[in-house]
């Protein structure tokens, strides 16, 4: 969403670049960050390397104490534009939130919305296979509700054991492409023993 993994995310949390609140989802504790610390991810995808850490958690505490709505931020003899890291943020939002209206997360794990495919499935296929092998897959899905299951798993990831990158029927005809079911000619046919 910010431009940043997940893994850094959690890193510039843990050093105490910045700060996240815990939060409970079904039986876990998420972090949630809220609007300062999406405008200082989002600044620092871009320019973020350039800074020492010192300086970065500067940035971070300037941008904490601006105005809610800020378009500009003064430290020193540099500014920090705003405007231009908020509309990036507002877009990613937005799209967020038409990939939620596309997925039941009230269900035992996210499903895309009036089909039952586990959201986190479809992604991990994703990987592996086109969209239009997917959707011939799972004929209840559209070109629309894959992407959206891809950007939900890119913000909502599932832990534990990755899913596989290909679905069974893929699998099973690349097998039979191969020819591994093949029956050779040249070995005897079994015949029937009579039963004593």
């Amino acid at each position: 969403m910010v431009g940043q993994s997940r893994a850094t995310i959690n890193r510039a949390i843990d050093q105490g670049v910045i700060k996240a609140r815990l939060q409970r989802r079904g039986k876990a504790r998420v972090r949630r960050l809220g609007e300062a610390e999406l405008r200082f991810l989002a600044f620092a995808a871009q320019a973020g390397k350039d800074f020492t850490p010192a300086a970065r958690r500067k940035i971070y505490e300037a941008i904490r104490r601006a105005l809610p709505g800020a378009s500009r931020l003064e430290l020193g003899v540099m500014e920090l534009k705003l405007t231009e890291v908020d509309r990036r943020i507002d877009e990613r939002l937005r799209r967020l939130d038409q990939v939620k209206a596309l997925v039941d997360e009230n269900a035992s794990e996210p499903v895309l919305r009036g089909t039952g495919v586990p959201v986190h499935v479809v992604a991990a296929l994703a990987r592996g296979q086109s969209t239009t092998e997917i959707v011939e897959d799972y004929p209840l899905l559209t070109t629309e509700q894959v992407e959206a299951a891809v950007d939900y798993a890119k913000v909502y990831p599932k832990t534990g054991r990755p899913l596989p990158a290909r679905s069974l029927k893929r699998v099973l005809g690349d097998l039979a492409a191969a020819g591994v079911w093949d029956l050779e000619n040249d070995s005897p046919p079994v015949e029937p023993q009579p039963i004593p």
